[in-house]
C-alpha cells in the first residue's frame, strides 16, 4: 500500500514536490519542441536534487534498521521519481529508459513508449518547501567550497556560520534549516545578520 503523503517525512515530501513542479516544465519544453531544455531541467533533477540531495539524506532509511514504515516511504519515494524519469526522458533516450521503465516495473512485454505521460499532482506542490530546502542546499555548496578553498575538510568542525540575511523571509527560511546546515557543513553555531549589522558592508 502507498503511504500518504502527510505520513512521509519532509525530505520525501520535498522531492516529490521537486518531482511534480519537473513534469510541469519539462511537458512545457516538449509543447515548445525544446528537447535541450527539457533534456537540462531532468539532468538536473536528478543530479542535482534526487541523487546529490534526496539519495545522499537518506542513506541511513535505504540501509540501517527495521523495515518500518519510514523505509518503506523512501523506496515508494524512490521508486516514484526513476519511474517518472523514465517516463519523462522517453522521448530523448528512447532506449535507456524503456530499458529502466521495464526493469523497474518487471513488465517486459509493455514498453515506457505505450504508458501516458506522466500527471502532475499539483496537491504534492509546495513551493514553500521547495524554496527552504534549495536554501539549505545552496548555502550547503557555497559553504563546502569555502572549506575547500581553505582546505579545511569536512570532519573538522567549525564554531560559526555567519550569514547575511536580505529581508525577513529569508532570514525564516534559513532559520528553518539551520539544523541541517550544522550537520552538512559540521558547524556548531549558525548567525543570521542583516543591514544594522557592523560587520556587513554593502557595495
Amino acid at each position: 500500500n502507498q503511504i500518504p503523503l502527510p505520513k512521509r517525512i519532509e525530505l520525501d515530501q520535498w522531492i516529490l514536490s521537486e518531482l511534480n513542479s519537473l513534469i510541469l516544465r519539462v511537458d512545457d519544453a516538449y509543447e515548445e519542441y525544446d528537447a535541450t531544455k527539457a533534456s537540462r531541467s531532468i539532468s538536473d533533477f536528478v543530479q542535482e536534487k534526487l541523487s546529490n540531495w534526496y539519495i545522499r539524506l537518506s542513506r541511513r532509511r535505504f540501509w540501517k534498521g527495521e523495515y518500518s514504515q519510514d523505509k518503506i516511504a523512501a523506496y515508494q519515494t524512490l521508486y516514484e521519481c526513476i519511474v517518472t524519469i523514465a517516463k519523462l526522458a522517453a522521448p530523448i533516450a528512447p532506449f535507456y529508459m524503456d530499458r529502466l521503465y521495464q526493469d523497474l516495473t518487471a513488465k517486459e512485454s509493455i514498453s515506457v513508449h505505450l504508458t501516458d505521460f506522466p500527471k502532475v499532482n499539483y496537491s504534492f506542490i509546495k513551493k514553500g518547501l521547495e524554496n527552504q530546502v534549495n536554501t539549505a542546499r545552496s548555502l550547503t555548496s557555497l559553504a563546502l567550497s569555502l572549506r575547500k578553498k581553505e582546505q579545511i575538510k569536512v570532519r573538522q568542525p567549525l564554531q560559526k556560520m555567519i550569514i547575511p540575511t536580505k529581508n525577513q523571509e529569508e532570514k525564516y527560511r534559513i532559520s528553518s534549516v539551520v539544523d541541517q546546515l550544522k550537520r552538512e557543513i559540521n558547524i556548531k553555531e549558525v548567525e543570521l545578520i542583516d543591514d544594522e549589522n557592523s560587520l556587513l558592508v554593502k557595495e
